[in-house]
Protein backbone atom coordinates (compact mmCIF):
# COMPACT_ATOMS: atom_id res chain seq x y z
CA UNK A 1 0.00 0.00 0.00
CA UNK A 2 1.36 3.57 -1.21
CA UNK A 3 0.18 6.17 1.04
CA UNK A 4 1.21 9.09 -0.57
CA UNK A 5 -0.04 12.56 1.17
CA UNK A 6 -2.27 12.84 3.96
CA UNK A 7 -4.50 10.07 5.82
CA UNK A 8 -8.21 11.84 6.92
CA UNK A 9 -9.41 9.75 10.28
CA UNK A 10 -11.98 8.55 8.53
CA UNK A 11 -9.80 6.99 6.02
CA UNK A 12 -7.75 5.60 8.50
CA UNK A 13 -10.88 3.49 10.58
CA UNK A 14 -11.34 1.93 7.30
CA UNK A 15 -8.00 0.82 6.81
CA UNK A 16 -7.24 -0.79 9.94
CA UNK A 17 -9.28 -3.62 10.35
CA UNK A 18 -8.75 -5.78 7.33
CA UNK A 19 -4.91 -4.33 7.49
CA UNK A 20 -4.25 -5.76 10.97
CA UNK A 21 -6.26 -8.67 10.86
CA UNK A 22 -3.50 -9.96 8.08
CA UNK A 23 -0.14 -11.32 9.54
CA UNK A 24 2.17 -9.78 6.92
CA UNK A 25 -0.40 -9.58 4.00
CA UNK A 26 0.39 -5.92 3.15
CA UNK A 27 3.55 -3.34 2.41
CA UNK A 28 3.36 0.16 3.91
CA UNK A 29 4.70 2.94 2.03
CA UNK A 30 4.61 6.35 3.06
CA UNK A 31 5.45 8.96 0.55
CA UNK A 32 6.42 13.18 1.91
CA UNK A 33 5.91 14.62 5.38
CA UNK A 34 2.29 14.51 4.76
CA UNK A 35 1.98 10.69 5.43
CA UNK A 36 4.67 10.88 7.61
CA UNK A 37 3.62 13.03 10.09
CA UNK A 38 0.73 14.62 9.31
CA UNK A 39 2.43 17.78 7.78
CA UNK A 40 1.37 21.01 8.46
CA UNK A 41 -2.46 19.77 8.96
CA UNK A 42 -2.63 19.20 12.78
CA UNK A 43 -6.00 19.13 13.65
CA UNK A 44 -8.65 16.59 14.39
CA UNK A 45 -9.35 15.40 10.85
CA UNK A 46 -6.22 14.10 10.19
CA UNK A 47 -3.90 11.60 11.03
CA UNK A 48 -0.40 12.56 12.37
CA UNK A 49 1.64 10.00 11.06
CA UNK A 50 0.15 6.91 9.00
CA UNK A 51 2.14 4.13 11.29
CA UNK A 52 -0.67 4.79 13.62
CA UNK A 53 -3.15 2.95 11.75
CA UNK A 54 -1.24 0.98 9.15
CA UNK A 55 2.24 -1.17 9.61
CA UNK A 56 4.53 0.75 7.64
CA UNK A 57 7.88 -0.90 6.22
CA UNK A 58 9.34 2.12 4.16
CA UNK A 59 9.08 5.75 4.62
CA UNK A 60 10.46 8.38 1.82
CA UNK A 61 11.34 11.92 3.32
CA UNK A 62 10.55 14.99 1.49
CA UNK A 63 8.16 17.54 0.96
CA UNK A 64 7.67 16.26 -2.34
CA UNK A 65 9.88 13.27 -1.74
CA UNK A 66 12.52 13.65 -4.86
CA UNK A 67 12.73 11.17 -7.26
CA UNK A 68 15.78 9.67 -6.91
CA UNK A 69 14.37 9.40 -3.14
CA UNK A 70 11.20 7.39 -4.28
CA UNK A 71 13.60 4.99 -6.41
CA UNK A 72 15.93 4.26 -3.38
CA UNK A 73 12.98 3.37 -0.96
CA UNK A 74 11.26 1.48 -3.84
CA UNK A 75 14.86 -0.61 -3.92
CA UNK A 76 15.22 -0.83 0.02
CA UNK A 77 11.49 -2.39 -0.61
CA UNK A 78 12.64 -5.11 -2.71
CA UNK A 79 15.62 -6.35 -0.72
CA UNK A 80 13.58 -6.46 2.42
CA UNK A 81 10.80 -8.58 0.75
CA UNK A 82 13.50 -10.89 -1.11
CA UNK A 83 15.41 -11.14 2.41
CA UNK A 84 11.83 -12.27 3.64
CA UNK A 85 11.37 -16.26 3.61
CA UNK A 86 8.17 -18.16 3.49
CA UNK A 87 8.16 -19.35 6.90
CA UNK A 88 8.92 -15.65 8.57
CA UNK A 89 6.31 -14.46 6.60
CA UNK A 90 3.46 -17.20 8.20
CA UNK A 91 4.80 -16.42 11.45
Amino acid sequence: MIVAGRLSQKNGASYSPPLRSNARAQVGHLHGACATSGGVFNNYAIVQGCNQVIPVDVYVPGCPPRPEALLYSILQLQKKIDAETVLSSAL
